[in-house]
């Protein structure tokens, strides 16, 4: 029996090998730089002060005195 997703996972490693030359330096030197570009991307510098804003209190109702 032929496992599908082995197969593809096989594929898949010489498709790298195949874009790399087979050189794991190449590819890991590839990896680091987009790991790098991908952390740039989702966590972009703060534009905004880091403490949230206070929530607003709400006004204490006054009871009339007589």
């Amino acid at each position: 029996m032929k496992d599908t997703i082995v197969q593809e996972v096989r594929d898949a490693r010489a498709s790298v090998a195949a874009d790399f030359d087979c050189d794991l330096g190449k590819f890991f030197a590839w990896a680091k730089a987009h790991t790098a570009a991908e952390r740039k991307a989702k966590h972009p510098l703060p534009t905004q002060p880091a403490t949230p804003a206070k929530p607003a209190r709400r006004k204490a109702a006054k009871a009339e005195v007589k």
